[in-house]
């Protein structure tokens, strides 16, 4: 059963916020802030071996695109207080190819509403799993376990709006240029990446899923 479908709309004239420059002279009913691109790069649960960084600080105002192996290769920061001047918001977004995934972790400061452009993707939150449909809109309130695949045969332009910052800082201090190799980090720089960004990711060495969590074999 699908999650609940909405047609978002972001502005009032013909634009793609999935671009990398964006025109002054274009009218609109807010401030399109291009975002800076940084490259993800999944690692193992906090108390794995083998960590990789995943986000890169870059100088305000700039673009950063960052490398590394991952199902989702790619995700822009597009507001925060680097971009844009937030107080208190942070708002991300990736494109999820077919096959890639949002590991479980929950966020502690902070409720977040996912967007996803096209359906196909296995969302669970807390201990309801459902396939999202196109449009879809999943609210995860805070404390709460998180995982999104995408189950589907095609990519999901995915965002992610935050009402407090501070998860851009786990992505940042996870991450690397073009170019650059993916650096390992220890288990501590792992965790202190996690306090930062007043998240927890699911230790995978505990087993598979969280506490509560619906596995899917055992799902109706």
């Amino acid at each position: 059963m699908p999650l609940c479908r909405l047609s978002v709309f972001f502005c009032n004239h013909d634009c793609d916020p999935w671009r990398t420059s964006c025109s002054s002279s274009e009218p609109s009913s807010f401030t399109i802030d291009c975002g800076k691109h940084t490259r993800r790069t999944f690692c193992p649960a906090v108390g794995s071996p083998g960590g990789r960084r995943r986000a890169l600080v870059a100088p305000p105002g700039g673009q950063t695109k960052a490398t590394g192996p991952g199902s989702i290769p790619e995700f822009i920061i597009k507001i925060d207080k680097q971009n844009g001047n937030a107080e208190d918001f942070y708002v991300g977004t990736e494109i999820m190819s077919p096959g890639g995934m949002i590991p479980f972790h929950k966020h502690h400061n902070s409720e977040e509403v996912v967007i996803l452009e096209e359906g196909g993707a296995t969302v669970t939150v807390g201990d309801k799993r459902a396939v999202a449909g196109s449009h879809s809109i999943i609210f995860i309130p805070r404390e709460t376990w998180v995982s999104i695949t995408n189950t589907g045969n095609r990519s999901i332009h995915l965002y992610a709006l935050f009402s407090r910052q501070g998860f851009e800082n786990f992505l940042r201090a996870r991450s690397v240029r073009p170019g650059e190799p993916s650096t390992p980090l220890t288990p501590e720089e792992v965790r202190r990446a996690a306090d930062e960004g007043h998240v927890t990711p699911w230790d995978t060495s505990k087993g598979p899923y969280p506490p509560g969590v619906p596995h899917p074999l055992t799902q109706r």
